[in-house]
């Protein structure tokens, strides 16, 4: 049977805390290579001007490091002075517990809440700040399936869904691991593996499920405006209202994808129409007003304001340098 091991800094002078807990933290947790040691620096800084406290127990799931750490407030940060290979690299899933703690890793910040996960690439700089004290379960990985390309960027929830199960299997692995031989300690490192490699695969396929149904939606939306340009009364309220949704969730949909808001793609699509029949031989005898009032416009002034903003020139001289050009091709 197995015991975890422990190593904490109440055994330690409370001026060789932080040095030791650095220590504690390559050896024990990170189980650092000898060589990315001296690649690596780590910073700790206690918070609220308090004594740093700190707890590791740790072991062994077959192939997978395991391990439970508990700390007082404080910041933890670590650097590689260059890039290592990733078979030396491992990737670290985070289990919150208790506290609230923030991740930076790259351009990707996380606020890790109880029953929460994220994962972290050993080989890039990160830091963690817990402003309130901290304990984790850790899972280091090596040799993850399908590793993950942004490792800093996976946060999980372990609330429901395959993510409860997984939290609930590492909490058990914890908790019952003094009854566990090497067998058995194996196979369940094993299934922890298997079972994130199926959170994450199910992770990314949510996300092409989103974004396949938000092209759908904004493509629908794009496609009822189209039809319905030339009706005065295209409010927003009323896409609203058709689509069953929110006033504010179309601005966002709008915003994300054109960088516009749904207000303003409607009267760009009104000037791109108006601007092909100006263009068009077929309505060359139709005039500014009535093809400004065909495509939804109330006011000539304020369609050739807006005519002349977005083309840089009048609706005539737009028609009469398109009437031009047809002229010189023939």
């Amino acid at each position: 049977m197995n015991n975890l091991a422990c190593v904490s800094t109440d055994q330690v002078v409370r001026s060789d805390r932080l040095m030791k807990w650095k220590e504690f933290m390559s050896d024990h947790l990170g189980r650092t290579p000898d060589y990315i040691k001296r690649l690596e620096s780590t910073f700790i800084d206690p918070l609220h001007n308090s004594n740093f406290q700190g707890r590791l127990e740790y072991g062994d799931l077959g192939q997978l490091g395991f391990c439970r750490m508990t700390a007082s407030a404080h910041r933890y940060s670590r650097h590689l002075s260059k890039a290592v290979d990733s078979p030396d690299t491992p990737r670290m899933l985070i289990l919150q517990i208790a506290g609230v703690s923030h991740f930076e890793q790259g351009p990707h910040s996380s606020a890790l809440a109880p029953d929460e996960m994220l994962l972290v690439d050993c080989g890039q700089p990160f830091s963690v700040t817990s402003t309130q004290g901290c304990e984790h379960f850790i899972l280091l990985f090596k040799g993850l399936a399908g590793q993950p390309p942004q490792a800093g960027d996976v946060h999980l929830n372990g609330r429901n869904g395959l993510g409860r199960m997984l939290m609930h299997l590492i909490s058990d692995a914890y908790s019952q691991y003094p009854l566990l031989n090497n067998h058995s300690a194996e196979l369940i490192g094993n299934s922890i593996a298997g079972l994130l490699d199926n959170v994450l695969k199910n992770k990314q396929e949510e996300k092409q499920l989103e974004h396949d149904f938000r092209f759908f939606k904004q493509n629908r939306l794009k496609a009822y405006i189209e039809r319905h340009l030339a009706d005065r009364d295209l409010t927003i309220e009323r896409i609203a209202n058709v689509e069953q949704c929110s006033v504010r969730s179309l601005h966002r949909a709008f915003q994300e994808e054109l960088g516009c808001s749904i207000s303003e793609y409607i009267w760009q699509r009104r000037l791109s129409r108006c601007a092909e029949d100006l263009r068009s031989r077929e309505h060359a005898h139709r005039s500014l007003t009535d093809i400004a009032f065909a495509w939804g416009y109330g006011s000539s002034a304020h369609f050739s304001r807006q005519f002349k903003s977005a083309f840089g020139m009048s609706p005539r001289l737009f028609r009469d340098t398109a009437s031009d050009n047809r002229m010189k091709s023939t």
